[in-house]
């Protein structure tokens, strides 16, 4: 009798897991389709970054330091994405590429910023300060003009196009395309968008500076911010075109997907953001308003095609991963039984 119901209790088991699971997966889609990327943003997880203290395990030095940072951190840096780590350098199973670096300092202590892009587990290198950043220093990390300027407007608008000038002889010459697409863009949207001019040369500036790469010389510098400081892909120079903005400007007016989160769309700089931003953000689509028509574009596509699809695929990934569990958990009772009947 027993022998008779070990299948039925492990089809009862498979059938359980697959109404739970599918329960989990299929909702999933819907749920994410309540606002554009751009409104979505500010509801992401920001990327977390790290300040990293590297110091011998005893040396007094190295714990001081992390002591008077975390003592900061606490005071001043509560609402910045950026963490306080301290690394023991004389561990030999550190993984130095974890913290943006190659290796092993070559001088102790010293504290590296420490970049982090969560949704593809990569980590790279902004800054580095020895032994550690000084007060002045850390509010610069903290904030500056560009940053704060970043604050204000990514709130109340689509987005914001970070604009580096450039130092060479065509510096100045991408103005006429920006004015054009926040032109295009003023139309298009009930939000409009803005452009946020920073000096490379600007010592205030240099966590932006080294966060986005920009060199000490070189081509006028662009890339569009949006969220709580999502910075997307840049472009330099002869790449600064209506067509190249507006192509990286699009997806953020279309419904967020699970398939197309946000966070996929690029990575957060390190600034400050607390719940008086949340509160000012004005939302690009009011609740229940479709978003077919805030943008006359066929790259918009139809909502409820988008929303059929991922809502099939979601169910179907739902369905494949419940196969695999379930018979991994189907050989392993049965696994069991025949250790069983064995050991009897």
């Amino acid at each position: 009798m027993s022998s008779r119901r070990e299948p039925l209790r492990e089809k009862l088991f498979v059938f359980t897991l697959s109404v739970l699971l599918g329960g989990l997966f299929a909702p999933a889609a819907w749920a994410c389709e309540d606002a554009t990327v751009r409104d979505a943003a500010f509801t992401e997880s920001r990327d977390v970054h790290r300040l990293c203290v590297m110091a011998g395990a005893d040396d007094p030095a190295g714990q001081e330091l992390y002591d008077r940072l975390d003592a900061w951190f606490k005071t001043s840096g509560t609402n910045l994405n950026v963490e306080l780590v301290r690394v023991d350098a004389d561990d030999p199973a550190v993984r130095w590429e974890e913290y943006g670096i190659p290796s092993a300092p070559p001088s102790l202590p010293v504290t590296v910023l420490a970049g982090s892009r969560y949704i593809e587990r990569r980590r790279f290198f902004i800054d580095y300060w020895e032994p550690g950043p000084t007060p002045e220093n850390l509010e610069r990390m903290s904030a500056s003009p560009a940053r704060d300027a970043i604050r204000e407007e990514v709130v109340r608008g689509l987005a914001v196009l970070l604009y580096f000038p450039g130092t060479d002889g065509d510096a100045g010459s991408a103005e006429p395309v920006l004015d054009a697409v926040v032109k295009h863009w003023s139309a298009e949207v009930p939000l409009g968008l803005s452009v946020v001019r920073a000096d490379r040369s600007d010592d205030s500036e240099r966590l932006l500076v080294s966060f986005t790469g920009v060199k000490e010389q070189g081509p006028d510098w662009v890339a569009v911010v949006f969220g709580r400081g999502k910075l997307m892909p840049f472009l330099e120079g002869a790449e600064i075109t209506e067509a190249g903005l507006n192509e990286l400007i699009t997806p953020l007016v279309e419904e967020c997907t699970c398939l197309r989160p946000p966070s996929g769309l690029g990575v957060d700089i390190p600034m400050r953001w607390d719940d008086s931003d949340d509160s000012a953000v004005a939302r690009l689509r009011p609740s229940g308003e479709g978003v077919d028509g805030l943008l006359d574009d066929p790259l918009a596509g139809s909502s409820i095609v988008r929303r059929v699809m991922t809502t099939a695929a979601w169910t179907f990934a739902g369905l494949v991963l419940t196969v695999v569990i379930g018979t991994g958990a189907t050989i392993r009772v049965r696994n069991r039984r025949v250790a069983g009947q064995v050991r009897d």
